[in-house]
């Protein structure tokens, strides 16, 4: 979304854009001095294949930006948008007019050629240019006001058929309307004249502060380059003072500044697709970050119900299968091979009964954002060493970083595992837990004293470490084995950091 300043506060962007805005206005200020200080800078040349074209980009580039504020407009219901899109569409039909009427014959009878120059041309351009500068104002005023119309479709025809009024004029009869310049070899404009076109110029510069102005508020790019274009565009009606470039054929000083402004729009609405590109973009990441906090808030519930199901069901029949195999193994008078079941049994029972409790652990971690890592992982040494009165040495840093419950989960029950490994299979008298971050990494190492073995003669059929290095790969890590026979066993998890999500809702580790 646009930027907002905070009320009283001028952000560096707003700054900048006043600095171009004074030095533009200096340049062509200066300029227009210079022109009316020396009448022989007169630059107009007489080039009908460049008028032509210079009029053919003009209208090409205000219907593209008319068509880009309408579109603004019914997107995001902005009243200025719309406005604007009136304004251009009306200076698309005033250009669009030369193009289209390019015919010589057709043009000298209209009086829109130097050797028969007319009153009407003056007329209709003057006026479609102050309608178009009008409607920006009324358009800025609304968006300041933060008015919402009804009926946009009344203002785009509205537009129209003012603009159609102006065109009649063009069939008025000669001297029914005030005379707006004199001559015809050197054709210079009455002071009716020239007050049309400063009041044309004035209203342009209204528009570009109140676009400055709209600028400032809202911080849309598509506002600054418009204020930078207007300034372009009043000082283009004064330099229609000094030449009245509206005839065909000639090329002024004027049609350059137009050109000018043309530029600035095509920047502008580059600029503007720009930031609504990066505006879909930040959008776009907040709803994948929403869309994962969801989805962690989902996921923790469904955990939190499956430990629920498993320590009220699976733990709670174990812990009675284990009662009914104690009271089987003390009956008296047992086989000896009878007997030796029941002590397999309950061993079984036993291990299943670790399982389920260690699942329970890790699932209630979800569900626990208060919990952090170093903590967890402690707790399940002290866990292990209490259950099976093995030494365990654990070693962790005060702080590891914050990781999202899922990674807590992952991390805790290759932990687990790999303690259930030593338990099973090492016959080990020492184990070393460790948990550290290194080089941006977190590093979990668990190591015993055990009888070891090849890892290179076991290789992927061994379920659990298969299962530890699943696991890792969900985390975007490695798990490593290090081992050899009668030299004890070390297993490494190592999770690059920037691959592990971090803590989404508020569960820092």
């Amino acid at each position: 979304m646009a930027a907002r300043t905070v009320v009283g506060e001028v952000s560096p962007r707003a700054l900048r854009l006043d600095v171009v805005l004074v030095t533009v206005g200096i340049v062509l200020a200066v300029r227009e001095v210079a022109f009316l200080a020396v009448p022989d800078l007169d630059a107009t040349v007489v080039a009908p294949s460049l008028d032509l074209v210079l009029d053919t980009v003009a209208t090409l580039v205000a219907l593209a930006v008319a068509a880009l504020a309408w579109v603004r407009y019914r997107e995001r219901d902005e009243t200025v948008a719309l406005f604007q899109s009136a304004a251009f569409l009306v200076l698309a039909m005033a250009n669009g007019a030369i193009v289209l009427l390019a015919v010589p014959g057709l043009m000298g009878k209209l009086g829109a050629t130097v050797p028969s120059p007319g009153q009407s041309p003056l007329y209709v351009f003057m006026l479609a240019r102050m309608l178009a500068a009008g409607l920006l104002v009324i358009g800025a005023l609304g968006a300041q006001r933060q008015r919402r119309l009804g009926h946009p479709g009344r203002v785009l025809a509205g537009s129209v058929a003012a603009w159609l009024v102006i065109v009649g004029l063009v069939a008025a009869p000669a001297g029914l309307l005030p005379v707006l310049a004199t001559g015809a070899d050197s054709f210079s404009l009455t002071p009716l004249g020239v007050g049309g076109w400063i009041i044309v110029a004035g209203l342009y510069a209204w528009a570009a502060a109140l676009s400055r102005a709209l600028y400032r508020r809202d911080g849309a790019i598509g506002d600054a380059y418009l204020a930078v274009g207007l300034v372009i565009a009043g000082f283009a009606q004064l330099a229609s003072v000094t030449d009245p470039g509206i005839f065909t054929g000639l090329v002024t000083a004027g049609d350059i500044l137009r050109l000018a402004f043309d530029v600035v729009l095509l920047l502008g609405i580059q600029a503007q697709m720009h930031a609504s590109l990066g505006e879909l973009r930040d959008v776009n990441a907040d709803l994948t970050r929403l869309g994962a906090v969801e989805l962690e808030r989902a996921t923790q519930g469904e955990r939190a119900r499956l430990s629920r199901e498993l320590h009220d069901g699976l733990a709670q029949n174990l812990w009675l299968a284990k009662l009914k195999a104690g009271r089987l193994a003390a009956v008296p008078g047992l086989a000896p091979e009878a007997a030796a079941l029941t002590e397999e049994l309950a061993e079984a029972i036993e291990a299943g009964l670790v399982e389920a409790q260690q699942a329970v652990a890790a699932l209630r971690v979800s569900s626990d954002g208060s919990s952090r890592l170093h903590e967890l992982l402690a707790q399940t040494v002290d866990d292990f060493a209490d259950r099976f009165g093995l030494r365990v040495e654990f070693e962790c840093q005060s702080e590891l970083p914050a990781l999202s419950s899922r990674a807590h989960v992952e991390a805790l029950r290759i932990t687990q595992e790999a303690l259930t490994n030593v338990r099973r299979h090492a016959d080990a008298t020492l184990v070393r837990v460790r948990a550290y971050v290194e080089a941006g990494q977190l590093v979990v190492v668990v190591g015993d004293n055990g009888r070891g073995f090849d890892p290179a003669a076991i290789g992927n059929s061994a379920f659990g470490l298969a299962g530890m290095r699943e696991r890792a790969a969900l985390l975007g890590g490695e798990l490593y084995v290090a081992s050899a026979p009668k030299n004890g066993t070390m297993v490494s998890l190592v999770v690059p950091l920037s691959l592990v999500p971090p803590a989404e809702m508020g569960g820092a580790s």
